[in-house]
């Protein structure tokens, strides 16, 4: 049979699912990496009620692409279904326990990230930037991947000083796995040349000079399963960097987002949830300390790893944004 992208879509029609098509595609996914597994085990790791998943499961077996063993597992027109639909083919998976912990057979995408690394322009602290270590930049990708941000999608990356976009294209390689895209945007030039002239043959990275303070281009809207960003180490930024962020998503709900943002006391921290619920970003994790900065002063050496995703209904502004942005922006209109 001879199976499409829209697969997921009427598997999550067909069951009603609430998560659609985005959470049959976890459902296959976990399968594929685990089973046979029973059905109260992958209710639980999805965070999906029982009688859903077993729903979920019902379907699968009536069009033959999964059986029930000691557990339940993908057949292998499942297998097929699922590396056709959604580009899924890995079956590696990381445990990422502390924020040095690095599986042993990522370290050496460490050193070369490092040895790229080397070479890009300085942080241009007026624009709030600060680069992530080598160490947090593929623990990074290896996040990503662990939470199907990867295998067959399409990213963008809005700012990348850290060079996230070369990680996830050196672990992409490393596992034999293709992303559809990766796009960065980023208003400094010269990371856009270099990241350019950097990226390789076999994950090319598409790169935009935007200022986002003007609306993404209409090729990019719309256009994406996922954004990544570090946004300025503001309120204001992280709201307009998830601005749009959301504006690139697909708009169906369980598009996802991750926003490495600096440690915030209890006013400002308020102000980051109700700055993601007011974009329709609904928060699933939070990791204090995931991100380690090179002689960060900005940000304590340094910051949380936030990952949320769409409810699917996202209200965007396409509005130029004029008002602050950047730290020294606020400096300014407190003194």
């Amino acid at each position: 049979m001879n199976y499409h992208k829209g697969l997921l879509a009427e598997l999550a029609e067909a069951t009603r699912l609430q998560e659609g098509a985005e959470g049959i595609r976890r459902v296959l996914r976990s399968i594929y990496r685990e089973g046979p597994v029973p059905i109260r085990d992958l209710a639980r790791d999805l965070g999906i009620p029982v009688p859903v998943v077993a729903a979920v499961r019902g379907e699968l077996e009536k069009r033959g692409l999964a059986v029930r063993d000691v557990g339940v597992a993908l057949t292998d027109e499942g297998i097929t279904a699922l590396q056709a639909s959604a580009g899924i083919a890995s079956r590696e998976s990381f445990t990422l326990n502390g924020v040095f912990d690095l599986p042993d057979a990522l370290w050496p995408l460490v050193d070369r990230f490092r040895a790229i690394a080397s070479e890009r322009p300085e942080a241009d602290v007026t624009l709030d930037q600060s680069h992530a270590t080598p160490e947090t930049a593929i623990r990074r990708a290896a996040y990503l991947f662990e939470h199907d941000a990867i295998e067959g999608r399409s990213i963008i990356f809005l700012g990348d000083d850290d060079l996230t976009s070369i990680a996830v294209g050196l672990l992409s390689e490393h596992l034999g796995v293709r992303p559809e895209r990766l796009v960065v945007c980023d208003v400094d030039d010269r990371l856009t040349r270099f990241i350019e002239q950097t990226a390789g043959d076999t994950v090319p990275v598409e790169v935009v000079h935007h200022n986002l303070r003007n609306p993404l281009d209409k090729n990019l809207v719309g256009a994406f399963d996922a954004f990544f960003t570090d946004p300025p180490y503001t309120i204001p930024g992280l709201d307009l960097f998830c601005n749009r962020g959301v504006a690139a998503l697909g708009q169906e709900v369980g598009k996802m987002g991750f926003a490495s943002f600096g440690h915030k006391g209890p006013q400002d921290t308020v102000g980051i949830g109700a700055t993601l619920s007011g974009r329709q970003l609904a928060v699933i994790e939070i990791i204090p300390d995931f991100n380690r900065y090179d002689g960060a002063q900005l940000l304590a050496g340094s910051s949380q790893m936030i990952r949320v995703v769409s409810a699917g209904s996202s209200t965007v502004s396409g509005d130029v944004y004029s008002g602050p942005l950047y730290t020294r922006d606020m400096r300014k209109r407190r003194g």
